[in-house]
């Protein structure tokens, strides 16, 4: 079961079709994807079947930001999806509701006090480190408390968390799937959910670029960069901006690309404030033409403030691509430090809260721009970290395990 919006598309969505594709060599588990929707244009639900599962598309209420605290009303609307959905568990075994979104654990339990089944959370973020993006005030103080390693973590739980739903989504599931280690240490040290109830998959994807080979591009007279993602402050775009401004007046010629959603007048905001700097702005592209620039760039900058399984970072590593990355959460854990990457240091203080170390990235680029030896070391290494760590079927053989050990028999939906 998941949760989506018309206006968004998140690595989430990208992790149920992940997920619904890699399921599709399993052919003793028997799937249902359960969609809840938020769209002005969804008015009645829907049932589509494909050769390798069925998908139910059910409307969420329009005012669904302002009932989601009133558990009368949740109950109500669960109720009526139940009503639904009931006919998917008739007279079926080893059932496992498998949530993508921390919201849906009502619906979960509601499920489950009628019918025999196991719940699985699975936990894509740690959900107070967005605040970055919405309330950097508050983000400084967590960050702060969990920088400090106090012994007083878990008095200090309810600080960390964002709704009503985040602690019975991990108390309430039977396990919790994460997708790095350090939540794994977020939901141990702070929420005390018990080791035995926590299981790490990191994300997978399949290899596009399976043809891949040595393709450390020519000497160009311009260092091409490549930035992938969303433009929300975490991401740390402007501290790439920062350092290229640097790399340019130590005499070296660099451009990036900008590929992710972007409003235009963003767009036009961006370069206006930067004409000094060589950018292109493709806004969101399909990943054809994304795919041209994972194999024409010379390197990716990831500058995020907060990530967790990166599906951008995976590709990278898929193509190939020579990355800087920032030393923080997921990417920490994916990465090698000039193995199969090369990383930044994150600065913390209460002033200024969580920044980039502007000055060492230029370095970095510095450094890739002017050896074409360490370039293409490190594009080896990260194709291969992918082939190793990053691919689809590890994650499959992974999350399959969990499944049968969950149930205790090859035969499940």
């Amino acid at each position: 079961m998941d949760m989506s919006h018309a206006d968004n598309t998140s690595g989430v969505d990208r992790y149920m079709h992940t997920l619904l594709k890699g399921l599709e060599t399993y052919a003793h588990i028997r799937v249902y994807w359960i969609h809840l929707r938020h769209d002005m244009t969804v008015l009645f639900h829907y049932e589509e079947r494909t050769e390798f599962y069925t998908k139910i598309t059910i409307p969420l209420p329009q005012q669904f930001h302002e009932i989601i605290s009133q558990k009368f009303w949740i109950n109500k609307y669960n109720e009526q999806v139940y009503r639904i959905i009931r006919h998917l568990f008739e007279e079926k075994e080893n059932c496992i509701i498998h949530i993508h979104t921390l919201n849906l654990i009502d619906l979960a339990v509601y499920i489950k006090i009628r019918i025999s089944c196991k719940i699985i959370t699975h936990l894509h973020c740690i959900p107070w480190k967005d605040l970055y993006n919405s309330n950097k005030n508050k983000f400084n103080e967590l960050f702060n408390l969990q920088l400090t390693k106090e012994k007083s973590l878990t008095k200090n739980r309810n600080k960390f968390l964002t709704n009503n739903s985040e602690f019975q989504s991990y108390s309430d599931a039977d396990l919790i799937i994460c997708v790095t280690n350090c939540a794994k240490d977020f939901l141990q040290n702070t929420m005390s959910i018990p080791e035995w109830k926590i299981k790490v998959i990191p994300n997978g994807i399949n290899d596009f670029n399976c043809n891949n080979s040595d393709s450390i591009k020519n000497d160009n007279e311009i260092f091409k960069m490549l930035y992938v993602g969303v433009l929300s402050e975490s991401k740390g775009l402007n501290y790439i901006l920062k350092a290229m401004r640097i790399v340019q007046r130590k005499g070296y010629a660099l451009s990036l690309t900008i590929a992710g959603k972007v409003h235009p007048f963003q767009a036009v905001d961006i370069k206006k404030k930067n004409r000094d700097l060589s950018l292109n702005i493709t806004g969101r592209i399909p990943f054809e033409d994304l795919s041209v620039y994972y194999r024409e760039s010379d390197a990716a900058v990831i500058a995020s403030l907060q990530e967790q399984s990166s599906y951008v970072a995976i590709e990278m590593a898929m193509f190939g691509l020579p990355v800087i990355t920032t030393a923080v959460d997921g990417l920490d854990e994916i990465f090698t430090d000039k193995v199969n990457a090369l990383k930044v240091n994150t600065l913390f203080s209460k002033t200024h809260g969580l920044t980039v170390d502007t000055e060492q990235l230029a370095k970095k680029i510095i450094l890739l721009i002017e050896n074409k030896k360490v370039r293409k070391q490190l594009s080896r290494n990260i194709r291969r970290l992918y082939e190793t760590e990053l691919t689809l079927q590890r994650m499959m053989n992974q999350t399959e395990e969990v499944y049968k050990n969950m149930t205790g028999d090859m035969n499940y939906v």
